[in-house]
């Protein structure tokens, strides 16, 4: 089970046979194509972690690039797409980091031609301003799966815990740049808030977010915040060094594969999570056919 960004795809294969003989032949052909399956989404996933970016949503939640660092968003109610600039930060080893948001445009219509197309977007205020690093709380031991971490912990306790272990974000400067000239944006940094405070993994900067206790006790003014070139974040990590040796590894954000075979006719068998609805329905349906059928949805 990946994230979503990582894996939009899901995957299910549903075994249908007359007997275990033929259950075996199905078996031995799968076990090949998920071999190869899981090697291709490790190897993506591998590449995309710790890859810090900025999440960010204006005042008015319009620019809202709150998802990923892919540079591209399509509203799926209007159709309306965003477009922007992700400078990301691949984030292994304690260091000094800079991540930024630039080239942010929307569908809007352009006054000369009538046309609808991509322009340029100016930026004020903050409803949401964080720097999200994927997967970097679990490899370090300050996230939901470590001993010791309560999900129900405050934001606060999160970071203290963090802190338990070793690692610390220090020195934030953020800058924002309009036609060409940039203003520093004052913020207290030790009013920001730092860990695994969504429980998903991620260890999150968290700037401002008005759903969060940044929102109670700001480190910055959001009036501070508008840019039209661009916005930029760095940030200081240490204690990623003394926890992996200098030498970090992939998170290992999979689930292990369920090896074990259905035995026909038993309706006990626990029915394995998947996120796929109605596969017992397109199963019923493909009865008649001896082999096995492979169900895809989008994931949300």
């Amino acid at each position: 089970m990946l994230p979503p960004h990582l894996a939009p795809i899901q995957v299910v294969i549903v075994p249908i046979y007359k007997n275990e003989e033929q259950l075996k032949q199905i078996d031995a052909k799968v076990a090949g194509i998920v071999a190869t399956s899981v090697a291709g989404t490790m190897a993506v996933a591998a590449s995309a972690q710790y890859d810090a970016f900025v999440m960010y949503a204006s005042g008015n939640w319009y620019p809202a690039l709150i998802a990923d660092a892919s540079g591209h968003f399509e509203d799926p109610n209007s159709g309306a797409v965003t477009e922007w600039t992700s400078g990301t930060a691949e984030v292994t080893k304690d260091g000094t980091y800079t991540v930024s948001l630039s080239n942010i445009k929307g569908t809007g219509v352009d006054e000369e031609t009538g046309e609808e197309t991509l322009l340029p977007a100016a930026c004020e205020g903050a409803a949401v301003f964080n720097v999200d690093i994927p997967d970097l709380a679990t490899t370090l031991g300050i996230g939901g799966n470590s001993e010791g971490f309560d999900a129900n912990m405050t934001p606060a306790e999160k970071m203290a815990f963090a802190k338990s272990k070793g690692v610390n974000v220090t020195d934030v400067k953020i800058s924002v740049v309009t036609d060409g000239e940039t203003t520093e944006v004052a913020v207290d940094s030790s009013k920001i808030l730092f860990g695994d405070i969504e429980n998903n993994g991620k260890l999150r900067i968290e700037l401002y977010n008005q759903f969060g206790d940044t929102s109670k006790d700001a480190p910055l003014n959001t009036s501070d915040i508008f840019f039209n070139d661009s916005l930029n974040v760095t940030f200081t990590i240490t204690g990623i060094d003394a926890i992996t040796g200098g030498n970090i590894k992939p998170a290992d954000t999979t689930a292990p594969a369920d090896t074990t075979a259905p035995t026909t006719g038993d309706s006990t068998k626990p029915n394995t999570n998947t996120g796929v609805e109605g596969v017992a329905a397109v199963a019923g349906v493909a009865l008649l056919a001896t082999g096995a059928v492979v169900v895809a949805k989008k994931r949300k």
